[in-house]
């Protein structure tokens, strides 16, 4: 986990905003500890629009904290301490992947 040192930080050649000063940075690993769901679960909410992340000049995907939290609430299965509530028969990433549209 990291801070940002500088005031913003921009990805893309659009030069998108993605995090402001001072909000922590998750890699993928970290974020899926978070929202209690596998890494592959992140990545396809990232394609589906489900949740924002961009990618580093080396193609790792990295998340801000309040991405995270967002969804993990709107999973509605996962608590804010990335405790999993997984559903009766289902394994926590399975139940947190059943959440997601497909």
């Amino acid at each position: 986990m990291q801070a940002l040192s500088s005031t913003l930080l921009y990805a893309g050649r659009r030069r998108k905003r993605v995090a402001e000063a001072d909000e922590e940075i998750l890699t993928t690993g970290e974020a899926a500890a978070l929202c209690g769901v596998s890494r592959s679960t992140l990545r396809r909410a990232v394609a589906q629009g489900h949740l924002r992340a961009w990618h580093t000049p080396g193609k790792h995907l990295r998340f801000t904290r309040s991405a995270c939290v967002d969804f993990a609430r709107s999973l509605g299965r996962v608590d804010l301490i990335g405790q999993p509530y997984a559903r009766e028969g289902m394994s926590p990433a399975q139940s947190a992947e059943s959440a997601l549209p497909r």
